[in-house]
């Protein structure tokens, strides 16, 4: 089995942390999410995951919340068979795999180039999915996205990695844009944001807790 090595910035590193968690989640006698691909996906990660930490109780916070997640975003696509989702900061998350939508749905991933290019290698290709290689942020991307059908745009477990205006602004872009739909996310207090500097891998990781604070 080829292996890819990972050479992530220390503060990307987190997003291993959720695969990681999912993984766990999926290797429990009754999961929560039961995400087989990205257990497999582990396998075949060239990293020492075991410095970030993550044990059952923290993989079950990971698997709940993606869960809910998953829900959210399947009682969407049931009411709107032809949609399209838009996933910000989609890290290695597997949703499309684990919903595996209808043939109708059109799905956009977005995230960091290099995390893009690995999840290339990680992931099948599938139809009507497409991956963007660029940040959430960024101003350029954002129009290249068809706007035609009920979107549902997901944000997991990005709104503490900007601040108070880049978050504002990518919300603001994001009603502009899409006429009609759904923003689904989770989000932190001021002080559980603050609080992350307590959880390993993100400590690991140099992330400044006080960002999504400002």
């Amino acid at each position: 089995m080829q292996t890819e090595k990972v050479q992530f910035t220390r503060e990307r590193e987190t997003l291993l942390a959720t695969l990681y968690g999912r993984a766990l989640d999926s290797k429990n006698p009754r999961p929560i999410l039961g995400d087989d691909a990205a257990a497999a996906a582990v396998e075949r990660i060239d990293y020492d995951f075991s410095k970030m930490r993550i044990n059952e109780r923290s993989a079950l916070g990971v698997a709940l919340r993606a869960k809910l997640l998953d829900r959210w975003t399947a009682e969407f696509l049931d009411s709107h068979p032809n949609a399209t989702v838009l996933h910000l900061a989609c890290g290695l998350d597997t949703r499309a795999q684990r919903l595996n939508p209808g043939p109708g749905v059109r799905w956009f991933d977005v995230d960091y180039p290099d995390v893009i290019e690995l999840r290339g290698k990680l992931f099948p290709e599938r139809d009507n999915y497409t991956t963007l290689g660029t940040s959430v942020t960024a101003d350029d991307w954002l129009e290249q996205l068809p706007n035609d059908r009920p979107t549902l745009v997901v944000a997991e477990g990005l709104t503490m990695y900007l601040t108070e205006p880049e978050g504002m602004r990518l919300l603001s872009r994001v009603a502009e844009h899409f006429p009609s739909g759904q923003l689904i996310f989770d989000m932190y207090s001021r002080g559980a944001i603050r609080m992350q500097k307590l959880v390993p891998a993100v400590r690991n990781s140099g992330f400044d807790t006080a960002l999504g604070s400002r």
